[in-house]
C-alpha cells in the first residue's frame, strides 16, 4: 500500500468516525454500563489504576490535537484583535455563564449541573478548525482562536470552576483541578508542538502532511475510549441516576439553539464577514470534551464528568447540520452586505439561489 492509499483510508476512517459519533458514543455508553455494573467492587479497589488509563487516554486523544495545530499563525494574533477578543469572550466567558442560567430553567442534580458548566468552559475543539475550512471559511482566525484558548483555559476553567462549585456545593480542589489542566493541556501543547516542529525539521512538510492524516483518528478514538470508561467505571452511580442523565440533555439542547442564533444574529448586525463569523461561531461552541471529562475525573467528581460524555450526541449533529447550511447562512450576511462576503462566496450564494 502507497502512501496517498495509507492517506486516504485515514481520512475515510476519520469521516466515518465522524459521522457515526451519535451512534457510537450511546453504544459505548451501554457496553461501559453492561462491564461496569458487574465489575462495581473491582473497579473501586483498583481506582488508582483507573486514574492513570483515563490519563493516558485524554492525553492520548488531545495530544495528535495538538500536534496538527500551527502555533506559528500566532504572530498573526494582532491583526485582528477585535475579532479575536470577540471570539474569546464568546468561548471562554458566554458558555459558562449562559449555561447556568440555564441550569434555572431546567431544574437539576447539582453534580450534573455543575458538569454541564464544566461542558462548556473548557476550550475550543481542534475540530472547530476543521468544521471552519469545510465551510470555506477563516481557518487562520479559527487556529489562533483554539491555541490561545487552550492557553486561557489554565486560568478561566479553574476560576469557573471555584465559581460554580462554591454556588452549587459541589467540593472542585483546585490544587488538583489545576494540575489536572496542566498535564492534560500544557504537556500535550508542549509534546505537540515539539512532534510538529521536530518532523517539520527534519522530514519536510510532505512527511508532515501524511502523518497527519492520523492526528484526527486517534483523537477520535481517544474520546470514544474515555466516553467507555467514564461509564464503565460509573455505571453504579448512573443507573441511579439515569432519569436525571436525561433531563440534562433538555439545557445542554437549550444552549446550542439559542448561541447558534445568537451568535448568527450579533454577527450579521455588527457587519461580521461570513468567513470570520463561521470561526468565531465554531469556536465557540465546538468544545473539547475530552479534557472536561479529565478534569471531572482527575478531581474527583466523577458524575459531572458524565454531561460532557453525553454533549457529543448533540454538539455534533448540531455543528455539522449548522456547517451544511454554511452557503444559506452566507446568503444571510451578503442580503445584509455584499460586502460581507467574497466573490467566491457570492458566486456559490448565487448558484443555490439558481438550483
Amino acid at each position: 500500500m502507497n502512501e496517498l492509499e495509507k492517506i486516504g483510508k485515514m481520512e475515510s476512517l476519520k469521516k466515518h468516525l465522524d459521522k457515526f459519533i451519535p451512534v457510537y458514543v450511546p453504544i459505548l455508553m451501554i457496553i461501559g454500563l453492561f462491564v461496569g455494573l458487574p465489575l462495581h467492587h473491582q473497579i473501586i479497589m483498583n481506582k488508582a489504576i483507573f486514574s492513570v488509563l483515563n490519563l493516558i487516554v485524554v492525553v492520548t486523544m488531545i495530544y495528535p490535537m495538538m500536534v496538527g495545530l500551527n502555533m506559528g499563525e500566532m504572530k498573526n494574533a494582532f491583526k485582528m484583535w477585535k475579532l479575536l477578543l470577540f471570539g474569546l469572550i464568546m468561548g471562554l466567558v458566554y458558555p459558562p455563564v449562559v449555561m447556568y442560567l440555564l441550569s434555572f430553567v431546567v431544574p437539576l442534580n447539582s453534580y450534573l449541573a455543575f458538569g454541564l458548566i464544566l461542558a462548556v468552559a473548557v476550550p475550543c475543539s481542534s475540530m472547530s478548525i476543521a468544521y471552519t475550512g469545510l465551510s470555506k471559511a477563516n481557518t487562520e482566525l479559527a487556529t489562533i482562536l483554539v491555541a490561545i484558548s487552550f492557553i486561557l483555559a489554565l486560568v478561566t476553567v479553574p476560576l469557573w470552576l471555584s465559581v460554580f462549585g462554591s454556588s452549587y456545593h459541589v467540593p472542585a480542589p483546585m490544587f488538583q483541578i489545576l494540575k489536572t489542566i496542566i498535564m492534560i493541556v500544557v504537556i500535550p501543547m508542549t509534546l505537540g508542538y515539539a512532534t510538529r516542529e521536530t518532523i517539520l525539521l527534519k522530514r519536510g512538510k510532505k512527511a508532515f502532511s501524511k502523518a497527519k492524516a492520523s492526528f484526527p483518528v486517534m483523537s477520535l478514538l481517544g474520546m470514544y475510549a474515555i466516553i467507555f470508561l467514564i461509564f464503565m467505571e460509573k455505571a453504579t452511580m448512573i443507573i441511579g441516576k439515569w432519569h436525571a442523565i436525561l433531563i440534562a440533555l433538555a439545557p445542554l439542547s437549550l444552549y446550542y439553539v439559542i448561541t447558534l442564533a445568537f451568535l448568527t444574529l450579533v454577527d450579521v448586525l455588527f457587519r461580521v464577514r461570513y468567513r470570520d463569523h463561521m470561526a468565531i461561531t465554531f469556536t465557540s461552541v465546538g468544545k473539547n470534551e475530552g479534557t472536561a471529562m479529565a478534569i471531572a475525573l482527575g478531581a474527583g467528581i466523577g458524575l459531572a464528568a458524565v454531561p460532557a460524555a453525553i454533549t457529543p450526541l448533540l454538539q455534533i449533529p448540531f455543528l455539522v447540520t449548522y456547517m451544511k447550511l454554511h452557503w444559506k447562512i452566507a446568503g444571510m450576511f451578503a442580503k445584509k452586505s455584499p460586502t460581507l462576503v467574497n466573490e467566491y462566496e457570492l458566486h456559490e450564494i448565487r448558484e443555490i439561489e439558481e438550483s
